[in-house]
């Protein structure tokens, strides 16, 4: 069982807005000062049940799939001190310019050179835009079906059974493979690294991958979705608080409050 997980390093998710700032002529977001990167909380909970999956089988594999520039070693190997096998990587300048068709095409390029897999796994969405449209675009480049979100994955026979989760519930899903899935946090937490593993994991070379080597030129992934503007949503909700002697009179007056805005 050949399996990949496609990841992405981002910056730590809990670091504030007032430590970054918008360059305005690039449309890119640019940290004031240090922030550390992490791998997106979502591909983690991909790793995460790879990783269960692939315990069904005596001969599973999974390699670890990333691309970008400048890439964290310890962060994009924490995958590898979870249990991946391996890792690959594509680094090049253009990557920072491209738009979801882009890195979905090389994602994609990466997956039919080293592939085949039988299953690719990739969280629901970035953290850092929340585009959710990657693993979307993998699947249409590769004709390969995908079912979002899903929280576990069973054997029966030479099927598996999907539970994917829906606005109002859960559903059961029969699939064959080769499969796409995309998942959230209801896959449950990712396992933390052992020490042997993180050891390990600092052992394994990381295998990088030109543009060249995949046969992209610069024309065959030019952006086809162009960003106007990038912001930061201004919050105009205006906080107003309630006085009085004791909590009797404070709730009067809230009640006063609510009837005069017509809440109630």
């Amino acid at each position: 069982m050949k399996i990949c997980v496609c990841i992405k390093e981002v910056p730590d998710s809990d670091v504030p807005s007032n430590k970054l700032r918008i360059d305005q002529e690039n449309n890119k977001i640019i940290p004031i000062e240090n922030v550390s990167s992490i791998v997106n909380g979502f591909d983690l909970n991909a790793v995460e049940l790879a990783l269960r999956f692939s315990e069904n089988y005596d001969d599973a594999s999974i390699s670890i799939i990333s691309i970008g520039n400048d890439l964290t070693s310890d962060v994009i190997k924490k995958p590898l001190a979870m249990g991946a096998d391996d890792i690959i990587t594509c680094e090049d300048p253009i990557i920072d310019k491209l738009d979801i068709y882009g890195i979905s095409f090389i994602l994609s390029k990466i997956i039919e050179k080293t592939g085949p897999y039988d299953i690719i796994f990739c969280g629901r969405h970035a953290s850092d835009f929340d585009n959710a449209s990657t693993p979307f675009g993998i699947s249409e480049i590769l004709s390969i079906p995908l079912i979002n979100i899903v929280k576990n994955i069973t054997i029966k026979g030479k099927k598996l059974l999907i539970d994917r989760v829906i606005t109002d519930g859960f559903q059961t899903i029969e699939a064959d493979l080769p499969l796409i899935i995309t998942t959230g946090s209801q896959v449950g937490d990712p396992r933390y690294p052992t020490l042997r593993g993180i050891m390990d994991a600092s052992k394994k070379e990381i295998k990088k991958i030109t543009l060249n080597e995949l046969g992209i030129s610069e024309l065959s992934i030019a952006p086809k979705i162009q960003i106007e503007k990038l912001y930061f949503p201004e919050n105009e909700n205006k906080v107003e608080i309630i006085k009085g002697s004791n909590n009797k009179e404070k709730a009067i007056n809230l009640l006063s409050k609510l009837k005069e805005e017509g809440v109630i």
